[in-house]
């Protein structure tokens, strides 16, 4: 199956569960390696425990990212927000929404920010069903994004998500857990690239990647980025 571009509210959304899937697996992978039996009051005590800075670090690691997403010419970026006189205690608020580039895109955003937490704070991580069935579709004026920049969006904010909490919750870590990364890919590009669950069943790992990107391009899209990305994050 061939698709050539994705909704950008469908993008930013994705990419917002993505950040929370990978938030929580960071969390997790920091301080209880391995386990996989989380209870529901393991879940909302990560969000208890984190739920002052939760906002900052989405939008510390959503907004580079968002910014690719949205403009063309990042040079034009700097120099208008240069003279909006934006700095280092600009409120995460107000730097999300210039990142969104619309205020559209931003209500999905922060539409799907609040699902997460919602979800989280009743003891669980939200389900592939869920996201499908409640995601902001938004308006179809809106400009769509090339499938290939969607799909680089998607693992940046996942990888620099996990990467920065695995970090700061247990320095001492030197590496991601590779099971954890591929784990967040998979459903990360099902989010992004399909309207309903797929199976992940199988043995062979690189079947099941080539599976849910849809075609080679887009498989080819996922590995180079998920590869760079890992150098440029270890």
């Amino acid at each position: 199956m061939r698709i050539t571009t994705v909704s950008r509210h469908k993008v930013v959304a994705a990419m917002t569960r993505g950040f929370f899937q990978a938030f929580v697996s960071g969390q997790i992978d920091a301080t209880q390696p391995g386990k996989t039996d989380i209870t529901p009051l393991e879940y909302k005590k990560i969000i208890a425990d984190n739920y002052e800075k939760l906002s900052a670090c989405y939008v510390s690691v959503m907004f580079p990212i968002l910014i690719r997403l949205n403009y063309a010419d990042g040079e034009a970026v700097a120099e208008d927000m240069k003279r909006r006189n934006f700095s280092n205690s600009t409120s995460p608020k107000i730097l999300l929404r210039y990142a969104c580039g619309s205020k559209e895109v931003y209500d999905t955003a922060i539409k799907e920010y609040q699902q997460q937490i919602a979800t989280l704070l009743s003891g669980r991580l939200q389900t592939i069903s869920e996201f499908f069935e409640n995601y902001e579709r938004g308006a179809e004026t809106t400009e769509a994004v090339d499938v290939a920049l969607a799909i680089r969006s998607m693992v940046r904010t996942q990888m620099m998500a996990y990467s920065t909490v695995l970090k700061a919750a247990n320095p001492e870590l030197a590496t991601l857990h590779q099971a954890t990364v591929f784990r967040l890919m998979l459903h990360g590009t099902m989010a992004l690239l399909h309207e309903e669950p797929i199976s992940l069943e199988g043995d062979n790992l690189e079947l099941i990647f080539r599976r849910v990107a849809l075609n080679s391009d887009n498989f080819e899209v996922l590995m180079n980025e998920m590869n760079q990305a890992y150098e440029d994050l270890v």
